[in-house]
């Protein structure tokens, strides 16, 4: 139920800011920034709840994938900050 709920609100912050924000990204740059940052992060927060904070925590942080992980949170971090 979590998951569901989650994602919906994550869908529902990406769907805002593109529509919404986008097209008028050079007046509005910050609230097309925070309100895609807020969708990546309840979708993130979805799968956190669908396979449970550890497994999810350590599957970002294989090997494999930790490189890609922390360019994204990186991404993010830097959305934000400019």
């Amino acid at each position: 139920m979590y998951f569901g709920i989650l994602l919906a609100i994550g869908v529902f912050f990406i769907f805002i800011s593109f529509t919404m924000f986008l097209p008028n990204m050079v007046l509005m740059t910050q609230k097309f920034a925070i309100c895609f940052t807020l969708g990546c992060i309840f979708i993130i927060g979805s799968f956190f709840a669908l396979k449970g904070p550890q497994n999810q925590f350590t599957d970002m942080t294989s090997k494999e994938r930790l490189l890609f992980i922390m360019s994204f949170i990186g991404s993010m971090v830097g959305t934000l900050y400019v």
